[in-house]
């Protein structure tokens, strides 16, 4: 883990937005996404990047032992002061890095005190300005990506802490991303052994994009590596060209509390800035006013939450279901949106599920709303999660209600890692979960290299199924 004890002592001060998750337990982890170079407009360019970013990480009840004002600025913005070196009243924090080469590097808090931005800094990171994109346009997109796909499946890729899922074809190839996650550094040791390259059947298609949400473990896959500047304390990111240089669908935020932090706001303008066609970049945002968007194999939903439902970023995103020439069982992908706040589930009696991917990695869910799978259909449920986590996913709590929801024998954890199939060179392992519309369908199979190259093969639906267990939460030393 890197230290300054060689290097002068330095300080420097960020705007931060603050990100709360808290475990039920009295305790949680706190988030602190920062920016120190402010915004500037240009009268040809707009709004200019942010600068200066630094992502902090730590315990949220060692922070508000020694600065009580966090535990009621969840969502809100603070001038934080950092500095380099430990100080008598100053806390620890982890710097949140991503990709090949993010060494751990520690920094310390000496203060926080509320902030308001500007009205600049506000709209920005409400994407305000943004143009929306017309819903034909995003079903256009989503329509040609699945031509000739054949029978479709659906993947829960194995990604450690995070959440990728695929639309694939009848070769394994993903058609329609949905999120394109990956465990940050903090949960690097979730990791599967070997990183899949998801680009290595764009020759394909160049697959799409829908985010969920702008969480960072659902995009973080797009950061080929960060750097960390000790003199000026900030972190540099580096997106992966191929990242960007296909579309991404997702909904910019409608309420103050759903901001986009400074890092996520960083990869958004990296989007905006990659021009697909004349005119048109690879941001895609969510149309105004709108639901849902149909497409041939499915539909893309808006989530809104209820009251039983918190209010937050994981309940107003995107949730994508899966029916082939819209007929049949549908297979639903959540991301963190809690059943209650996925419309469909609630106002559509006729809606039939042959598998989903559990919302929040299987953390705590409004346990009345789990949704029933149609009985004689695959009936998979997928839980996207890391073993080890800090947040001791998956709960036992929801494992039961799944169960007890029809859910039963079928329930399966990337986390669960099994040798994979495919002819590899070097035997290993990963936790690939097939999900399919019928128990009669064929399992997907790669004609090619690519999949098999890119660590993107599928546990057989004929593989052992491992019982899926309930995670235990680490103890905590920030």
């Amino acid at each position: 883990m890197k230290d300054h004890d060689s290097m002068k002592p330095r300080r420097k001060t960020f705007k931060a937005l603050v990100d709360i998750e808290r475990d039920g337990d009295g305790d949680g982890w706190v988030t602190l996404d920062c920016f120190s170079t402010g915004l500037s407009r240009s009268r040809f360019y707009g709004i200019k990047r942010i600068g200066g970013l630094l992502t902090l990480r730590l315990s949220l009840s060692y922070l508000s032992q020694r600065f009580p004002i966090i535990e009621n600025s969840e969502s809100q913005w603070v001038q934080l002061g950092v500095a380099s070196h430990a100080s008598e009243n100053s806390v620890e924090a982890s710097v949140v890095m991503f990709g090949d080469n993010a060494e751990p590097v520690v920094l310390h808090i000496y203060d926080i005190t509320p902030l308001k931005l500007s009205r600049d800094e506000y709209d920005a990171f409400m994407l305000a300005d943004a143009s929306r994109a017309p819903e034909t346009l995003i079903t256009g997109i989503l329509d040609v990506s699945l031509q000739d796909a054949g029978q479709l499946s659906v993947a829960a890729y194995d990604v450690g802490q995070g959440n990728c899922n695929a639309i694939i074809d009848k070769f394994e190839h993903p058609r329609v991303f949905f999120d394109l996650g990956w465990a940050p550094n903090f949960h690097a040791r979730t990791r599967p052994p070997r990183q899949p390259n998801f680009f290595s059947c764009d020759y394909v298609r160049v697959a799409p994009v829908v985010l969920s949400h702008w969480d960072m473990d659902h995009w973080s896959y797009a950061i080929a590596r960060s750097k960390y500047n000790p003199k000026s304390l900030t972190t540099r990111h580096e997106f992966n060209r191929k990242a960007l240089a296909r579309f991404w669908i997702a909904r910019p935020p409608e309420r103050p509390e759903h901001q986009v932090s400074p890092l996520a706001l960083s990869f958004y303008e990296a989007l905006t800035k990659t021009q697909l066609m004349p005119g048109i970049s690879a941001m895609l945002l969510w149309p105004d006013n709108c639901t849902q968007i149909p497409f041939s194999e499915g539909w893309l939903e808006a989530c809104e939450p209820t009251r039983q439902t918190p209010a937050d970023r994981n309940n107003t995103g995107i949730a994508l279901f899966v029916q082939p020439k819209g007929q049949g069982p549908a297979i639903l992908m959540t991301g963190d949106a809690d059943f209650p706040s996925i419309p469909s589930l609630t106002s559509n009696r006729q809606l039939e599920l042959a598998g989903m991917v559990a919302p929040h990695h299987g953390s705590k869910i409004t346990v009345s709303a789990v949704p029933n799978p149609k009985p004689g259909t695959p009936m998979k449920l997928a839980l996207s999660v890391g073993k080890g986590n800090e947040y001791g996913h998956p709960a036992q709590a929801s494992l039961d209600a799944y169960k007890a929801a029809g859910w039963h024998g079928t329930a399966m954890l990337t986390q669960d890692r099994q040798v994979c199939q495919g002819d590899h060179i070097d035997e290993h392992a990963h936790g690939n979960i097939l999900l399919k519309f019928s128990v009669d369908a064929e399992d997907p199979k790669c004609g090619c290299c690519s999949v098999l190259g890119g660590c993107l093969c599928m546990t057989p639906s004929t593989a052992p199924h491992i019982p899926p267990v309930a995670g235990v939460k680490p103890r905590r030393l920030l």
